[in-house]
């Protein structure tokens, strides 16, 4: 859980990131730029929360402090995820999963609905290389991964047809998951 923990990166050392980001970043990447400074009370209760391993009440106790403070910062919102996700709580680890997509989308001007994604949203999600596109594209593929592995294939097979049109490199695997979920339907 010490993922979760806000990492301010050193001003002079940033010799590997794109100069016109700001220099405070979190430990996912994202500039501050995009979420804002993480809630002096909500890290606190982040840094808490992953020190309280392997009680899981009180990693969940910290973490729902952590949401009442700051229930928008990306940061929170992964570590809910990633919580729910680590406890094998498919069900709650999707509805994270699909906070973080809603929170990036917003982030980034684009539906909030993917299915509702414009020609034009779907040009900049595939031409656009920065860390809020890159979480983005991650959440929608973990929401898929989620909801092949609860069952619902037809939907998480349309997203990953979506997202192979999307992320032309095919760095995020969708196509494999594609495979995986059309083998596992024809056996």
């Amino acid at each position: 859980m010490a993922v979760l923990l806000l990492h301010k990166q050193d001003k002079n050392d940033c010799s590997d990131m794109n100069r016109t980001w700001s220099n405070e970043i979190d430990t996912y990447g994202i500039p501050e730029d995009y979420w804002g400074a993480l809630d002096p009370e909500a890290e606190e209760e982040l840094k808490k929360a992953s020190l309280s391993y392997p009680d899981k009440r009180k990693v969940l106790y910290h973490l729902s402090r952590a949401f009442e403070k700051a229930g928008t910062h990306m940061t929170v919102l992964i570590g809910m995820y990633r919580f729910y996700f680590y406890q094998s709580d498919l069900l709650k680890s999707l509805y994270w999963a699909k906070r973080c997509v809603a929170q990036a989308a917003k982030k980034l001007g684009i539906s909030e609905n993917w299915e509702e994604l414009t020609e034009e949203h779907r040009n900049r999600l595939r031409k656009e290389e920065s860390p809020l596109v890159d979480l983005y594209l991650r959440a929608f593929h973990a929401v898929a991964y989620l909801l092949g592995r609860l069952g619902k294939k037809e939907e998480a097979l349309k997203m990953l047809e979506l997202l192979c049109q999307i992320d032309e490199s095919k760095q995020l695997g969708a196509e494999r998951l594609v495979r995986i979920l059309m083998a596992e339907e024809n056996s």
